[in-house]
């Protein structure tokens, strides 16, 4: 036997992939290093404490009360009252100690955003929940432009004060790592859109 009926030259035991599998393949490789990156970011703004300076911390007070001040305007008038353990549990946290997403929060309020903070908390669960999402596979048309988009604020406002003025070949590989790792992060999303 030579070859199949259609081709000749084709033997009937040869294995090839078809190019939708290796497309499907080359959107789950990017996908999954989309999560790998944004994940881990979302996880650690949601979920970690941090100390901060004592400027910092006034700042972040300040963008805290002014959330709590719109908040509290939104409600209705009925108080709740806290237990003894809450007021227990804060007093006994150090008053520079603030959720890692106040980091970004800071960062956005350099950049004149209105509300920091506010914005902060919904790009900290967009990271964590669209990295997920995207992951399984859903909502991935919905996720992947925002993800994009929080990857290049962060390239531009994160990453590129470290780099400006100096050359690639200088780069420690702290900085080189951050580069390529939110480059990757931006580009990523878009090829996977």
């Amino acid at each position: 036997m030579r070859g199949t009926a259609g081709d000749p030259t084709r033997s009937p035991y040869r294995m090839e992939a078809a190019p939708r599998v290796s497309t499907n393949l080359t959107q789950l490789f990017a996908r999954l290093i989309v999560c790998a990156v944004f994940l881990p970011t979302g996880a650690r703004h949601l979920f970690t404490f941090e100390i901060f300076q004592d400027d910092q911390a006034r700042r972040i007070e300040k963008m805290e009360s002014r959330l709590e001040k719109r908040v509290e305007s939104a409600k209705p008038a009925k108080k709740v009252a806290l237990g003894d353990a809450a007021e227990d549990k804060q007093a006994a946290r150090n008053p520079n100690e603030f959720r890692a997403l106040s980091e970004f929060a800071l960062l956005l309020d350099d950049a004149h955003v209105p509300q920091p903070l506010m914005i902060a908390w919904a790009i900290a669960i967009v990271e964590f929940a669209g990295s997920l999402a995207l992951l399984v596979g859903i909502f991935t048309s919905w996720f992947t432009p925002v993800l994009a988009l929080i990857g290049a604020f962060t390239l531009w406002k994160d990453v590129w004060p470290e780099i400006e003025g100096t050359r690639p070949w200088e780069w420690s590989t702290l900085q080189t790592n951050g580069t390529v790792t939110w480059l990757a992060a931006t580009l990523l999303p878009i090829s996977v859109f």
